[in-house]
């Protein structure tokens, strides 16, 4: 005679039943859980609205140059201050005039450092190439000197005007000996061509104004400091 069931092994059976279920049962994910899928899905489409980050502005720097002299090393020695400037010249931007008394800069390219600083730098590198003076340098690298030279950048930047673009660079020299007397001073002028409208011919046209303007600030100095020594 078969035994039937007991409850503790109808109880047990169910158990077995019921645990089989669950395991094919599908599983809702938990909330917490889908944080993460949130978040990626998130980021993704953040990223891919972004614009492209624009390229870098092109730089730019001003030339120094060399001056031929016959003239015999100088006993004296220079110093050379960094060129004054207003607002609109005292900057790494590159100044475009389009009317008389505007000012506007290029967008997309612009000097390495402020204008004045690096016209100041070329400068007194052009000074050193002669040969003629061992004792020059800024007005840092040499705070004591026989003479000191002060310029003031009064026009630095391209003008359009008649049908034409042009690169106008005027610059005021003084020499002096650092205190009150002003030995010479002369209004020093260049124009250049510009062959495009963008900043890289700007910056070409600039810089081959203020190399003019540099060959005959060195020429300059050099006569009225030996005149001035005599």
């Amino acid at each position: 005679m078969k035994r039937g069931l007991g409850i503790r092994d109808w109880g047990l059976g169910e158990f077995r039943r019921l645990c089989c279920a669950a395991r094919t049962r599908p599983q809702i994910p938990s909330p917490q859980s889908l944080i993460p899928v949130f978040l990626a899905a998130a980021l993704s489409a953040c990223v891919s609205v972004l614009p492209e980050a624009a390229p870098p502005s092109a730089r730019f720097t001003v030339s120094d140059v060399t001056v031929d002299t016959a003239a015999a090393p100088a006993r004296w020695t220079l110093s050379v201050e960094e060129p004054d400037a207003t607002l609109a010249y005292n900057s790494a931007k590159i100044a475009l005039s389009r009317a008389p008394g505007r000012i506007e800069y290029y967008a997309g390219g612009e000097w390495v450092d402020r204008a004045p600083r690096l016209f100041g730098v070329a400068l007194v590198r052009s000074f050193e190439n002669t040969g003629a003076i061992k004792g020059v340098g800024s007005r840092l690298t040499l705070p004591v000197s026989t003479y000191v030279l002060q310029t003031d950048i009064r026009r630095l930047g391209v003008v359009h005007g008649g049908g034409e673009m042009r690169a106008e660079i005027t610059v005021f020299a003084r020499l002096t000996n650092g205190r009150s007397a002003v030995h010479a001073s002369k209004l020093f002028s260049a124009t250049e061509p510009v062959a495009a409208d963008n900043p890289a011919a700007a910056a070409a046209a600039i810089d081959a104004g203020l190399s003019a303007v540099q060959r005959e600030i060195v020429a300059w100095t050099l006569e009225e400091a030996e005149r001035a020594g005599k």
